[in-house]
């Protein structure tokens, strides 16, 4: 530690004591995902990029997001049992370049 992050971390100090409990409960759970986010760092390494462009737009959607959040909680048991079928039908990539039968692609 170098006396430039001292000061920093006498501010923080506080709030990491009021997290410690949470943490503790918390980190067997990290502790079993931690294999789970070792496989996906690269690819949330490839997409950080994305996310900071479209971190602005996040923001301004997250009150909308809050709205519906009961909703989704309430809907995710249906959209859990007919996700298999709606994978069955969905359609192939070329569907979205379609009109009129016709491919564009």
């Amino acid at each position: 530690m170098t006396t430039d992050t001292a000061p920093g971390l006498v501010d923080i100090a506080p709030g990491l004591v009021d997290i410690a409990p949470a943490l503790a409960d918390i980190a067997p759970a990290l502790t079993d995902i931690a294999p789970a986010l070792a496989d996906i760092a690269p690819v949330l390494a490839d997409i950080a990029p994305a996310l900071v462009d479209v971190a602005p737009a996040l923001v301004d959607v997250a009150p909308a997001l809050v709205d519906i959040a009961p909703a989704l909680v309430d809907i995710a048991p249906a959209l859990a049992d007919i996700a298999p079928a709606l994978a069955d039908v969905a359609p192939a990539p070329d569907f979205f370049f379609t009109v009129s039968g016709k491919s564009l692609s």
